[in-house]
């Protein structure tokens, strides 16, 4: 019987396209099976990372908890031993505060000086205001000071001579009634150490426009002087205030930096607190000081 070649190829042809089609079939189901068992892996190997974290975590929040116990204890240790520490270092010392920020308070310093028998005379706020003044309340002032030029130092070296000589007390009555600064405490005694607060929540020039012409003006009266701030200060003064040769404590917020502020204004030096500018947390003791 004659054989059509025509019907014989596609016969081939089709046999092979069978085969194809059964071989790609078989390699797909294999390639599923492979896929559904590598998802399988991963997501065991997800779980057990997941259960790891999870115990991980839970040992991270024990020792949290462990850590903050401790740190409680240790607080509650030095606000015990604390008043007794620093009690009469201070003793009948007139301390006067100038606090060129009002980003920040010093409630708490004040209180550890008064603790340690220092007598915290006066607390003068020098305000932004001096910064903004518009041009009446610049005149209004040159006017009273009978000055042409360069106010702002002028008022700041009459609020030094005020806060430290009692000179000028008619002077500060104006600037307080102008909002200039804000006073609290009298001037009737003489300054034995001046702590100058400063830090602020934006970086400007404000630090050297008041406090190194307030520093300047103290060490002219030849008086210690201290440059203080709180932990968390935007922007820090303590490079400033090492430039002008003070001693320093970055961290007089706390109980470790008001023990450093009263030991330096007893008579450490040195620049104090937790900051990098610091050379050390505190002031090192004498063994005879740890003696007693």
């Amino acid at each position: 019987m004659f054989i059509n070649i025509k019907y014989l190829v596609i016969t081939v042809i089709s046999i092979f396209l069978a085969l194809g089609i059964g071989i790609l079939i078989g390699i797909q189901v294999d390639s599923q099976d492979i896929i559904l068992e590598q998802q399988e892996i991963t997501v065991q190997k997800m779980e057990n990372k997941f259960d790891e974290l999870n115990r991980l975590n839970f040992d991270l929040q024990s020792q949290i908890k462990q850590l903050s116990m401790f740190h409680e204890l240790n607080e509650n240790y030095i606000k015990n031993i604390f008043p007794d520490y620093i009690k009469n270092k201070l003793q009948d010392l007139h301390i006067v505060i100038i606090e060129t920020t009002d980003d920040y308070t010093y409630t708490n310093m004040r209180e550890a000086l008064k603790m340690a028998g220092g007598k915290v005379t006066s607390v003068t706020l020098i305000s932004e205001r001096l910064l903004f003044m518009s041009n009446e309340d610049k005149n209004e002032l040159m006017e009273h000071f009978g000055v042409d030029e360069n106010i702002i130092h002028v008022v700041l070296k009459n609020i030094v001579e005020t806060v430290i000589d009692n000179n000028q007390v008619d002077d500060i009555t104006f600037l307080i009634e102008k909002g200039i600064i804000y006073v609290n405490g009298d001037f009737a005694n003489p300054a034995d150490y001046v702590v100058i607060a400063g830090g602020s929540r934006e970086k400007n020039d404000k630090q050297d426009i008041i406090d190194v012409p307030i520093i300047r003006e103290v060490k002219k009266r030849s008086l210690p002087v201290i440059g203080v701030e709180v932990s968390d200060v935007a922007n820090s003064y303590i490079e400033l205030f090492k430039k002008e040769k003070l001693s320093t404590v970055d961290n007089v917020d706390t109980i470790i930096g008001q023990t450093s502020l009263i030991l330096v204004i007893s008579g450490k030096e040195g620049h104090f607190g937790v900051k990098k500018t610091a050379n050390s947390l505190m002031p090192f003791l004498s063994e005879e000081e740890k003696s007693r």
